[in-house]
């Protein structure tokens, strides 16, 4: 009981060290740049009329669905093999969905 206490407390106070050494040596700039909200590489101030491309959206949704997917087939292949009908009903989907996708146009990578 004791060593779980003095391990609790020396990463409390390593914590803490850290915590100020981080504060003490960082670069304190109060600049426009330093202070102003950053929004995907776009100027926050000015004309609120600068058109973001629905591409990008569109591929950074597409990586986190087939994202998802990834651990989803990391956990059926360590499952029985009564999942072997959700794994194809999965498949069905995601390339029922893949196909839609090409049809629609929306794979084109030209901006």
């Amino acid at each position: 009981m004791l060593v779980l206490i003095m391990v609790l407390l020396f990463t409390l106070v390593l914590l803490l060290a850290f915590y100020v050494i981080n504060f003490v040596l960082s670069i304190k700039d109060m600049g426009k740049n330093k202070i102003s909200a950053f929004e995907c590489g776009f100027v926050s101030v000015g004309k609120i009329q600068n058109s973001f491309s629905i591409h990008f959206f569109i591929m950074m949704l597409m990586f986190v669905i087939f994202d998802l997917e990834i651990v989803m087939f990391l956990g059926i292949l360590v499952s029985d093999l009564s999942s072997y009908v959700s794994f194809l009903l999965m498949i069905f989907f995601i390339l029922g969905g893949f196909y839609k996708e090409w049809w629609y146009g929306k794979l084109v990578w030209v901006i």
